[in-house]
C-alpha cells in the first residue's frame, strides 16, 4: 500500500515489528516543513470528522504534536511557543467564552 505522507518517528519500527517492510525517505528541511503543514491540515480534517469523544482527543493530540514540530522548525522551543501563547492570551484572551463577532459599527 502506498501512503506518501509524513509519519511519526516510530512508525517504521512498528511496521517492521508487524512483519512488514517500511519504505521511507528522509525529507530535507523544505520538504519536511511542507509535509508537516500538509499533515496538520490532514489532522484538522480528521478532527472535524470525529465525534466529541476520546477519538477527538487523539486527533487534538496529533494537531498539538504538529504545532510543536512546526514551532521548532520556526526556531521556537515548546516553552517559547507556550510563552507566546500565554502572552497573547493575557493580552487578547482565549477562546473559552464562545464569542462570535458579527460586525463592528462606527459611532455616529
Amino acid at each position: 500500500m502506498v501512503y506518501n505522507k509524513l509519519i511519526r518517528d516510530r512508525i517504521p519500527e512498528i511496521i517492521h515489528e508487524a512483519g512488514q517492510i517500511p519504505v521511507v525517505k528522509h525529507l530535507n528541511q523544505a520538504e519536511h516543513f511542507e509535509q508537516a503543514r500538509l499533515k496538520l491540515y490532514e489532522e484538522i480534517k480528521e478532527y472535524e470528522e470525529t465525534n466529541i469523544d476520546e477519538e477527538s482527543l487523539e486527533e487534538l493530540a496529533d494537531i498539538l504534536e504538529l504545532v510543536y514540530t512546526l514551532g521548532k522548525m520556526h526556531g521556537a522551543s515548546f516553552e517559547e511557543l507556550n510563552r507566546i501563547r500565554e502572552k497573547k492570551r493575557e493580552k487578547r484572551g482565549g477562546f473559552e467564552k464562545g464569542l462570535f463577532l458579527e460586525e463592528v459599527l462606527d459611532h455616529e
